[in-house]
C-alpha cells in the first residue's frame, strides 16, 4: 500500500514540475530577451514548440517507466530534478537583476516577468516537495504494521 502510494505521489509532482517548467518556457517566449536573437524561442515558433516537446519527452518517459516498475529510474528523476533546481533557482534570481539593471525595454513588462518568477517559484517549490516524496522512509508504524 505504502509503495503506491508512494509512486501515486511521485507521479502527481513529477507532472507538475513538467507543468511549471513548461509554463517557464512559454513566459519566457513573451519576454523581451526573446527578441534578442536569431537562436531564441519566441512565442508561437516551431522551436518553442520543440522545447516544449523535449521537456515533456525529459519529463514523460522516465516517469513511465518508473511507472512500469523500473524504479532505478527514480534517481535518473532525481537528477533531472536536479537541473530544475538549478534552473528554477538562477532564473528566480535573474529576472529581478534584468528588471532593475536592465535596459529600458525591460520595464513594461512586468506582468511577464512576475508571471515567469512565479512558474520559478513553483517549480522550485514543487522539485523539493519531489524529492522529499521520492526518498521519504517509511515511518516506523508503517514498518511494524507490515
Amino acid at each position: 500500500m505504502r509503495n503506491h502510494t508512494t509512486k501515486n505521489s511521485v507521479v502527481i509532482t513529477t507532472l507538475l514540475s513538467a507543468l511549471f517548467f513548461c509554463f517557464i518556457l512559454v513566459l519566457g517566449s513573451l519576454y523581451p530577451l526573446a527578441d534578442s536573437g536569431p537562436n531564441v524561442n519566441t512565442f508561437g515558433s516551431v522551436g518553442l514548440w520543440l522545447s516544449l516537446g523535449m521537456v515533456l519527452f525529459l519529463y514523460l518517459l522516465p516517469l513511465a517507466f518508473y511507472m512500469a516498475g523500473i524504479n532505478f529510474l527514480k534517481f535518473v528523476m532525481a537528477a533531472f530534478c536536479s537541473i530544475g533546481l538549478l534552473i528554477a533557482a538562477s532564473t528566480l534570481l535573474l529576472m529581478p537583476a534584468l528588471f532593475l539593471f536592465g535596459l529600458e525595454n525591460f520595464s513594461g513588462n512586468l506582468p511577464s516577468i512576475i508571471g515567469v518568477m512565479i512558474s520559478c517559484l513553483g517549480l522550485l517549490i514543487t522539485n523539493i516537495v519531489w524529492f522529499v516524496v521520492a526518498f521519504k522512509r517509511p515511518s516506523a508504524t508503517v514498518q511494524e504494521s507490515m
